[in-house]
């Protein structure tokens, strides 16, 4: 199966230059309030994927993490546990964060095994996603 696949919830979802527009600015505002921190993967100094920390708040410590790995080729090389585990780094020990949470595609086993690896835990599931922690 394509990594890439676990990307969307609805890969037919469709949009327009002023819903991307709107995107865009919702997060460059993001960005400004330091709400959101976004760093691209680098695998033998090539790009192959992005990370960050989005609801980052900083009164109550906590943000959410996500992360992509774009190409197949480069899953299962410990690309993603190396950065999960630098952004973590980042989240707990620079930022002083207590808490992270993610949304993973519940067939991604993969990454939930990864995720239940460097210490998240399940704390639900709807149709499409589980949702985890983890707590410093």
């Amino acid at each position: 199966k394509k990594a890439t696949q676990y990307a969307l919830d609805n890969p037919d979802h469709k949009t327009t230059i002023k819903k991307q527009s709107q995107w865009f600015d919702d997060y460059e505002r993001e960005l400004r309030l330091k709400r959101k921190k976004f760093l691209t993967i680098l695998y033998n100094n090539e790009p192959v994927g992005f990370m960050g920390l989005s609801n980052i708040d900083s009164k109550k410590k906590t943000a959410k993490i996500f992360i992509l790995i774009g190409e197949d080729k480069h899953r299962g090389k410990g690309v993603g546990k190396s950065s999960i585990e630098y952004l973590i780094g980042i989240a707990f020990k620079k930022m002083r964060l207590r808490q992270l949470t993610l949304e993973v595609n519940k067939l991604n086993h993969s990454a939930i095994k990864l995720y239940e690896s460097i210490g998240f835990q399940k704390i639900g599931e709807n149709e499409t996603e589980t949702k985890m922690v983890l707590k410093k």
